[in-house]
């Protein structure tokens, strides 16, 4: 119990990180822009899954730095709030379907390469495959419907892609993702399992607004 109370403060530790956007010369956009929704292939290890959800923008910033040797770097940070719905596919032990919620923090290029750090947390629920029996007090046996166990569950990922709309028309962006989950409790104590997700975000209701100024420039 000390150790999962232990990953929910570090969790919240993470997410506390959203001050990075108070930092360096920058200044928020003041334009609307839409929610994205997400489709991927899911795996843990060799099982294959899917994953569908979205992100709804909570912060966007624009960012410019000069380096010594005068070149001036343009980008942008963006923090969504998301939410995951995933499945995998265990042939002949379980199916797992898990429900989450989370943080996702973006850094963009100017060119549209991006990289992005996400902790979620949520709620598992396995089915184990094949047929499952019971057997009670008196020796009966019986068959169990949608046996399977549930659990809390923590996941943190990382990965990198390419934002399509920065140099188009196009409203997608394409990514892969490492995560690396825990189930709680599993015997008693932590089970961590290492997964990737590989697929395209598509930002709903058209493109969203370019970034801000700032006053080393603007970011096109």
């Amino acid at each position: 119990m000390r150790t999962f109370k232990g990953i929910l403060l570090i969790l919240i530790i993470l997410t506390d990180s959203v001050r990075c956007f108070s930092q360096e010369n920058k200044q928020l956009s003041d334009s609307a822009w839409s929610a994205n929704l997400k489709i991927s292939y899911n795996s843990s290890l060799i099982y294959p899954g899917a994953r569908v959800g979205f992100e709804f923008p909570l912060k966007s910033v624009g960012i410019t730095k000069t380096r010594p040797s005068g070149r001036v770097l343009s980008f942008k940070r963006d923090l969504y709030f998301l939410t995951n719905m995933s499945w995998y596919h265990h042939p002949r032990f379980h199916d797992n379907f898990y429900l989450t919620g989370g943080l996702m923090f973006r850094k963009t290029s100017a060119r549209g390469f991006f990289t992005g750090f996400s902790p979620e947390l949520g709620y598992s629920q396995t089915f184990l495959g094949g047929t499952t029996y019971s057997v009670d007090h008196n020796g009966q046996v019986s068959i169990l419907k949608s046996a399977g166990y549930h659990y809390a569950f923590l996941s943190v990922g990382e990965g990198v892609g390419f934002d399509f709309s920065r140099i188009s028309t196009w409203p997608v962006m394409v990514y892969y993702q490492f995560n690396l989950f825990a189930l709680y409790p599993y015997n008693n104590t932590l089970y961590f399992r290492p997964a990737m997700e590989a697929g395209c975000i598509i930002k709903l209701r058209g493109n969203p607004p370019g970034p801000a100024k700032g006053k080393g420039g603007r970011i096109e």
